[in-house]
């Protein structure tokens, strides 16, 4: 780099090394030391007085884990208690919002209300002094006729904005993990207002489980009462109709069905006495006296035969006059018209119980062609029963099934079902979050060094270098001219 000097004859340039630049830059800054550090001095002390000057604030952390698997001690899908999933995993989307849930305003409703913040002055003090006054200018210019209106501000509402500013929801990376800070004048304050934040959030996520339970068990009993309702009405619609077309039944087996079968079975044993009464009559009608099977008869027909014997034996001694062999006659005679009265009452009873057992018989037969009549038309009307029932058993099914959904619902209220919980409660911070000491003095430290320097060098450039150095390198500046020229 070359400088030129104009009160120079000829114009002769000289030319300065970067060591002449540096040591240039040396001799403004250090003729000029005690303004640099008078300047550092002073912004280091003012960085000290806002430090300890400026109110401080301390903030406590709680961490919430959203657990996004779902946990349900009922088998039953009335109620939310996972945060949702996706082709992804767990929905993150879902995770976000928990972030606004614990800033909205119902939860920090519950809060204020809880801590009574809207007593606090922390909370609801309002400014006063200078700051105040120009706060009510500010207001006054920007609001007008409405500054009135925007003073009415209830204590609660001032509380919640104020806490709405202390509170910082934020994320851990793309974690299932929430950070809920609040910010207060008092350590202490702090943290027991973050556990009371995440106490109210984990205590409303499981209200809402509850409430969406007892919801959907409202739900259920109001259509448990219709279902019930209905399935009472097709059942009796089904015994009606079975009882109006003769379905009835006994044992499952319609009683139709069992009448056809038991006249069956009847109609057999009719039958089969019937033709041993015929056979009997017929065997009575061919061979007489001696087809009777009657004890009576056979007694008679003993002694017949013994009255016979003492006729021969008297008739072979005697003559065909003689008074014992006369009277021996006339008995078995008397025998005989006895047996032919025994063989005629036999066979009368035969007859009889031949025609009993043939009347019985096609009684039968007409009682079994109106219940196979009857069973036919019950075979027909049975498909329109079994339409009936199987709508009567899907009711039945249908209410049985929301009777049991409807109690597991009750059950599971007041459960524990939340899918979030606290893996880090609040402490008491030991030491305050603002101002950060450290920063504001090395903030200042480097602005006073800017400063100093700065300074140092504008009064380089406007005044020079101090006299006496400057007549020097004045005079060494006119050697050099001369000794080149010898």
């Amino acid at each position: 780099m070359k400088i030129v000097e104009p009160g120079y004859p000829g114009g002769r340039a000289i030319e300065a090394s970067l060591a002449e630049d540096l040591r240039t830059l040396a001799q403004a800054f250090s003729s000029r030391w005690r303004l640099i550090a008078a300047v550092v001095f002073l912004c280091v002390f003012a960085g000290f007085a806002f430090v300890w000057l400026s109110p401080k604030t301390y903030t406590s952390t709680v961490s919430i884990f959203i657990d996004p698997r779902e946990r349900g001690l009922v088998d039953l899908r009335v109620a939310p208690t996972g945060m949702g999933s996706s082709s992804q995993g767990a929905d993150g989307a879902l995770v976000d919002s928990q972030m606004t849930i614990l800033t909205s305003r119902s939860v920090l409703g519950q809060l204020v209300e809880r801590e009574r913040l809207d007593v606090d002055p922390a909370f609801v003090s309002s400014s006063t002094g200078p700051i105040g006054e120009l706060k009510r200018v500010v207001a006054t210019l920007l609001y007008g006729e409405d500054r009135s209106r925007v003073a009415e501000v209830s204590p609660f509402d001032r509380a919640l904005a104020g806490l709405q500013k202390a509170v910082d929801v934020k994320r851990v990376d793309n974690t299932y993990v929430l950070n809920v800070s609040v910010t207060t004048g008092s350590p202490t304050r702090s943290a027991t207002l973050a556990n009371a934040l995440s106490d109210i959030y984990l205590s409303n996520g499981q209200s809402v489980v509850d409430d969406s339970a007892r919801e959907s068990a409202a739900s259920l009993e109001a259509r448990l009462a219709e279902l019930g309702r209905v399935t009472e009405e097709s059942e009796q619609a089904v015994e009606t109709y079975r009882r109006q077309n003769g379905l009835l039944d006994t044992n499952g087996v319609p009683l139709a069905e069992r009448q056809v079968g038991e006249l069956s079975s009847q109609l057999v044993g009719a039958s089969v006495a019937a033709e041993a009464a015929k056979a009997a009559l017929d065997a009575l009608r061919e061979n007489g006296a001696s087809a009777s099977a009657s004890d009576l008869a056979g007694q008679i027909r003993m002694q017949i035969s013994q009255a016979r014997a003492e006729e021969s034996m008297l008739s072979d001694t005697y003559g065909p006059r003689y008074p014992r062999l006369i009277r021996a006659q006339e008995h078995r005679r008397a025998l005989e018209r006895a047996l032919d009265a025994e063989v005629a009452r036999v066979l009368a009873k035969a007859e009889a119980d031949y025609r009993s057992a043939a009347a019985q018989q096609t009684a039968l037969k007409d009682m079994l062609a109106k219940a196979q009549e009857s069973l036919a038309q019950s075979n027909a009307a049975s498909v329109k029963l079994r339409e009936l029932e199987q709508i009567a058993g899907q009711n039945r099914a249908l209410f049985d099934s929301f009777s049991t959904k409807a109690k597991q619902a009750r059950e599971q209220i007041s459960l524990p079902a939340t899918t979030a919980r606290v893996i880090s409660p609040a402490q008491p911070a030991t030491k305050p979050t603002a101002p950060r000491a450290t920063l504001i003095l090395a903030a200042s430290a480097f602005v006073g060094c800017v400063a100093g320097f700065g300074a140092a060098w504008f009064l380089y450039l406007i005044l020079g270098p101090p006299k006496r150095r400057r007549t020097a390198s004045l005079q060494s500046l006119r050697k050099r001219p001369l000794a080149a020229a010898e």
